[in-house]
């Protein structure tokens, strides 16, 4: 196999001008995989990462109460506050680098999410398929504060709850980190594994390829990488199994 086959076997390159689009007017849609009105075959999902959808939503604007089920939600903010309420009676404000989790559980739930501020608030919300069918519903919210943030990925989310993180009902690590121009973080994806990093903005090096804001890229290698930053940088990061039997209804 020669190298731009390996590469091609290894990595998936997602430019951010190459994701579906939608615009709403009061919201936008940039959809990394298959969505809603966007269908693309060759993108679907990365290991039980499903959907992933950065969008901005305008002020007083946002989205009325709607269902859903048998999915994990997780929502990123990174700048504004997205005010949530469903119907088992939470209400919350997700604020910037808060990360919300929702298991909307095998009998559903119906949530709204909007945009009650004077600004525009800007969030990435991913979906990921369950790894069993018998799910209930439950509701987390974590956040990390800029200082934290900085120089380091924190976790937010495990299948485990370790470090005080929100138990998710599939095999997925998901992080955030703050990086500054110079700043270089290694990480070690394991056999059987995938790693996702979505540059929520910014600029960084990783595996010989350059990333910018809205930019991801899936590794499927078991290997050591150093991921070296550019510029001020936000990143998600997820560590996800690409063995497991997906629960998809």
């Amino acid at each position: 196999m020669n190298k731009t086959n390996e590469d091609n076997n290894r990595l998936l390159l997602r430019r951010s001008d190459e994701r579906g689009y939608e615009d709403f007017g009061w919201a936008d849609n940039w959809m990394t995989f298959s969505f809603a009105n966007y269908h693309n075959p060759e993108w679907n999902n990365f290991g039980p990462l499903r959907v992933m959808v950065e969008n901005h939503i305008q002020p007083h604007s946002g989205f009325p109460s709607h269902p859903h089920k048998d999915v994990e939600i997780v929502t990123y903010v990174s700048s504004g506050i997205l005010t949530h309420g469903d119907n088992f009676g939470h209400k919350a404000d997700v604020k910037a680098y808060e990360m919300q989790l929702i298991s909307a559980g095998s009998k559903g739930m119906i949530h709204s999410e909007e945009n009650l501020q004077n600004t525009v608030e800007h969030n990435y919300q991913m979906w990921l398929i369950p790894d069993r069918s018998d799910t209930s519903f439950s509701y987390g919210q974590k956040g990390f504060s800029k200082d934290e943030l900085k120089g380091n990925l924190r976790l937010y989310i495990s299948p485990d709850g370790r470090d005080g993180s929100m138990k998710i009902n599939t095999d997925a690590y998901i992080y955030a980190g703050l990086f500054s121009a110079g700043d270089k973080y290694t990480y070690r994806l394991s056999a059987g594994r995938g790693v996702w990093l979505q540059v929520v903005k910014g600029i960084l090096n990783i595996a010989d390829q350059s990333l910018e804001s809205g930019d991801g890229i899936g590794i499927r290698t078991e290997d050591e990488y150093i991921i070296e930053f550019n510029d001020d940088t936000e990143i998600l990061l997820f560590d996800v199994s690409l063995t497991v039997p997906l629960i998809w209804k």
